[in-house]
């Protein structure tokens, strides 16, 4: 029985991502082989973007201290479901003593490695590397001076190199040179522009590998590389060698799938497999576990002016406080006239408070005309003057929903259409990808009518019950929720952490199902062109465990929750 080759990769999403790969992970490692190895044991490359690195990089550190997998889940979702992230935050950015730089960031890095990584560095993890079935793992981030990726990357190679062994049938001074080949593990911190030196990656610790992986930029400043980390504090003179150093930000701006991490990992691993003689991929399979949707949420729809404003414009208010300024003057004069003390004292102030008030908008005005001046409307900012606040409002506001929508929706929508085109369109990844998103078995996904399902089902008989009604609701529940770092109480009252968790453990067995019956029809069509190896055999040999799995799954999805 050959093990199949498996490359996992977790998306950005928050913890809606977390929650949902974390029940992706635990299903994984609950499907067992004939071998006793888990199907997670067969995952060798791993990617993860955001809130997907946060189970990814607690697996990375529990197998290399030998936790149970299991024992690592439910720490993981406790973690999730019941730490007041922004409580903790909260009351740690209120402490200027021990957080004088305010950097909000920095302190969710130390939550995280407090809370969720018991304070460990990541040369636990580069130290016991062996341990680990992964051999090749990326954090992904962005680094803000260049605008490349940065990827804080764990991987393993075969090396030759010459060593001195000391032969037992010769005398302890005879000494006799060999070539073998040597098994190394290394970090490589970077990109092409800023890298951190093998060595002094070892300080570095997983929650500043994490939070410089979810630090979305609508909610955080970039995390300063060294001097945010911990090992500017202990290890000075390593942070000196980066000074001025670099701004890193969510891995989601660059690729929020992680499957360009995963392409790598894919050449790294054919660069270094045992079979030299095989042209295919390395990977038999790749699993792309997925929390964003193709779908636009909402469409752009321009604001439409504010009537309460009239025909109110700068100039005209500019007029309006002169007159106000005039009238203020005569009753000031007239209070002088008429010699009353309380008056002419109250005209004073509010004579001093218009005066300055209008002192100040000649200079904003004089101001904002000097910068607009300065931009290709040049001598044309006078215009502003004749300008109705209403009109203005609505220019303002409609950019501003539009700039909000193309960050936050259009311009992710198409990286993850170009990331998918790199697999997809590569005929070499064929019968080799599975797509497993947290929409996959929601109610819109479903949609299909009773009439279309007999139609369907009469050309080609079901071999897996469709998913039920109860599922779809858990699933369109856990597709619901929005892109934050916790859970709100209102979250928690609703059920949503389970329910993210049941949708990654149901829709993953479902996936590998839907892909087992593909693979064995391709093979039945023509096995010479299906892309298929040994360690799919080994697959499609899992299906009767993955029947009895989905059946649970159909009586009740949320039957593998961590108790």
């Amino acid at each position: 029985m050959k093990k199949p080759i498996i490359g996992l990769s977790f998306s950005g999403g928050g913890y809606r991502a977390a929650t949902f790969d974390l029940g992706v992970l635990s299903f994984l490692n609950a499907v067992k082989l004939d071998d006793g190895n888990t199907l997670l044991d067969c995952v060798v490359a791993l990617s993860s973007v955001s809130g997907g690195t946060i189970p990814a990089m607690k697996y990375m550190l529990a197998k290399a201290q030998d936790q149970p997998v299991e024992e690592m889940v439910k720490e993981v979702f406790d973690f999730l479901k019941n730490q007041d992230l922004v409580d903790i935050a909260m009351g740690r950015i209120g402490d200027q003593k021990a957080n004088p730089e305010l950097s909000a960031i920095k302190i969710m890095s130390q939550i995280y490695d407090e809370y969720l990584f018991d304070n460990k560095e990541l040369g636990v993890i580069i130290d016991n590397f062996d341990k680990i079935p992964v051999k090749d793992y990326t954090a992904l981030a962005t680094d803000f001076e260049t605008s490349l990726p940065f990827r804080f990357r764990l991987c393993s190679g075969e090396t030759t190199k010459w060593t001195t062994e000391v032969e037992p049938s010769t005398q302890s001074d005879g000494k006799e040179q060999k070539k073998k080949r040597v098994r190394l593990s290394y970090p490589m911190f970077g990109n092409n522009e800023n890298r951190i030196n093998r060595d002094d990656a070892h300080y570095i610790t997983p929650g500043e590998a994490l939070a410089c992986s979810s630090c979305f930029p609508s909610g955080f400043e970039p995390m300063m590389f060294p001097d945010d980390f911990k090992l500017a504090k202990t290890h000075p003179e390593i942070a000196e060698k980066y000074k001025p150093g670099i701004g890193l930000m969510d891995g989601g701006i660059s690729d929020n799938q992680g499957i360009e991490s995963i392409l790598m990992s894919e050449k790294h691993l054919h660069k270094h497999r045992q079979d030299r003689i095989r042209n295919d991929k390395a990977l038999d399979l790749l699993i792309v576990s997925d929390v964003a949707s193709p779908y636009m949420k909402e469409s752009y729809k321009p604001s439409k002016q504010i009537k309460t404003m009239g025909k109110l414009t700068i100039g005209r208010l500019r007029n309006y406080n002169l007159i106000a300024g005039g009238v203020i003057l005569a009753l000031f004069t007239l209070a002088l006239v008429k010699d009353s003390d309380f008056w002419t004292g109250f005209m004073t102030v509010i004579l001093a408070i218009v005066g300055v008030l209008n002192l100040a908008g000649y200079l904003m005005k004089k101001k904002m005309y000097s910068a607009i001046g300065k931009t290709f409307i040049g001598d044309r900012a006078r215009f502003i003057s004749h300008l109705k606040f209403a009109t203005a409002g609505s220019l303002l506001v409609n950019r501003a929903k539009s700039l909000i929508l193309m960050s936050s929706e259009v311009f992710l929508k198409r990286l993850r259409s170009l990331s998918y085109s790199s697999i997809y369109q590569d005929k070499d990844w064929k019968n080799r990808v599975i797509t497993n998103t947290v929409y996959a078995l929601s109610e819109v996904e479903s949609e299909e009518s009773d009439d279309e399902k007999k139609k369907n089902e009469e050309k080609e008989p079901r071999t897996i019950k469709a998913p039920n009604k109860k599922m779809q609701e858990i699933s369109t529940q856990a597709a619901s929720m929005g892109t934050t770092l916790w859970f709100t109480p209102k979250d928690k009252k609703a059920g949503m952490p389970e329910a993210l968790f049941a949708t990654g453990q149901f829709t993953i067995c479902y996936k590998l199902l839907s892909y087992i019956r593909r693979i064995k029809k391709a093979k039945e069509n023509d096995e010479t062109t299906a892309n298929l190896n040994e360690g799919h055999d080994t697959l499609i040999e899992l299906e009767p465990r993955l029947l009895e799995f989905w059946s649970r799954f159909l009586e009740d999805p949320k039957c593998m929750l961590p108790r």
